[in-house]
């Protein structure tokens, strides 16, 4: 288990990626095949063992599979595509759980069409996973986990080594280095309310991607790929010129810069943000739905998201206001997807603000100056009542300084 003294404010991280923690969930069951099919790394024999699930246990076992399945190749994949080692470390969001792999690939070529591909491989596991999960129903299961034993194929060679841990890919986003984890085992055991919590999850990490999906990146491509990868095609025509000297950190930070200049992006999937403000509707309807089993459990074993009668990793509490204060929350968000409630922006004055619902049905490119400056967010001003800051600090107040690391714990 974690040392007693982790606290919630030290588990928020616990769940920064989302998806990529619920992948790391599934990392044990001592007694039972999961247990095996995780630790072993063997993610397709599970796959095949769950493919007719009986009972809400196994359908919550064979999603978990399918949300790892789609992770293990994302990370695969970007090992395979030569990802910069140094990018992958960095802790930009998606990027953050690809482990660059202990003997580099040198890459024989990246294209854009290569990367989309694993984005798009990426949401379908998502998907599928979301669709295994929707048959979970509120009859209670148990399902415990070794979380720190998972393994998978992070470098994509087909085998799976003691130390390709799924820890080293959720690690960062967590927080917690395998130095912290030396030794212990955290042990979960899953129920009703976490297939709840993780089909919340699928839903939100299939709305960023189809937010991402979305658009036409090529601008950005074409300024910075080979910051990325080692082997872009086509590659940059800075990089083509360019020398290596004693400045290279100054001429990547102007790459950079010169990507986030030319970060007009035309929308090629017209109906992708409202796709993703479906998903996100999903996630808030999963969250009540999750926080519901909570409240109905009566047991104290191994929770991952505890009552307030429970206790969760590393002797982490919940308490009762905190839940009901986090209802308060998803409705807020639902009223701000809906366009009941309007989004303030710095340069706009009081009294107006963004409909979001107006947005993503009639989205403009997506310029990032101009996002930033105001101008793009003209058409869709309107007067009415707003989800500002001061309705914002009433909501956080039950939470203290760590509401952000709370909600991507507690979706």
């Amino acid at each position: 288990m974690l040392q007693k003294g982790k606290t919630i404010m030290h588990i928020r991280s616990v769940v920064g990626v989302g998806l990529v923690l619920a992948a790391l969930s599934s990392a044990a069951e001592t007694a039972k095949p999961l247990d095996a099919f995780i630790r072993d790394g063997r993610i397709r024999d599970g796959l095949a063992a769950y493919a007719s699930p009986a009972g809400n246990g196994e359908r919550f076992s064979l999603g978990m599979l399918q949300a790892i399945d789609g992770l293990q190749q994302f990370v695969a994949g970007f090992n395979k595509l030569g990802i910069n080692p140094e990018l992958a470390r960095s802790g930009i969001p998606f990027f953050r759980v690809v482990v660059p792999s202990e003997q580099p690939v040198p890459g024989e070529g990246t294209t854009p069409e290569q990367v989309a591909a694993l984005f798009g491989n990426l949401r379908a596991s998502l998907r599928k996973a979301n669709a295994t999960l929707t048959a979970v129903d509120g009859k209670d299961f148990g399902v415990p986990v070794n979380v720190s034993q998972a393994r998978m194929d992070i470098n994509g060679d087909g085998t799976v080594n003691t130390n390709e841990l799924l820890m080293a890919s959720i690690g960062r986003s967590m927080r917690i280095s395998a130095r912290d984890m030396a030794g212990q085992d955290l042990v979960i055991r899953f129920d009703s309310a976490d297939a709840a919590w993780l089909k919340g999850y699928t839903h939100f990490l299939s709305g960023v991607l189809d937010i991402l999906m979305a658009y036409d990146w090529m601008p950005v491509w074409n300024q910075c790929a080979h910051l990325v990868f080692s082997n872009p095609k086509p590659i940059p025509p800075i990089a083509q010129h360019a020398a290596i000297g004693n400045r290279r950190d100054m001429g990547q930070w102007l790459d950079f810069i010169a990507a986030l200049h030319d970060m007009r992006l035309e929308l090629i999937q017209k109906d992708g943000l409202r796709r993703a403000r479906d998903e996100f509707r999903g996630m808030i309807s999963s969250s009540r739905v999750c926080w519901q089993r909570v409240l109905a459990e009566t047991d104290d074993e191994h929770e991952w998201l505890p009552g307030p009668t429970q206790t969760g990793p590393g002797g982490a509490k919940i308490t009762a206001q905190q839940i009901e204060g986090w209802q308060l929350v998803l409705n807020e968000l639902e009223s701000i997807l809906q366009g009941q409630k309007l989004l303030p922006h710095w340069r706009i004055k009081a009294g107006e603000g963004i409909n979001v619902e107006k947005f993503v049905n009639s989205p403009p490119r997506l310029d990032m100056v101009l996002l930033i400056q105001g101008s793009a967010f003209i058409p869709y001003l309107e007067e009415g009542p707003m989800s500002d800051r001061d309705t914002w600090q009433r909501l956080i107040q039950p939470f203290g300084p760590g509401f952000p690391m709370f909600a991507l714990w507690s979706n």
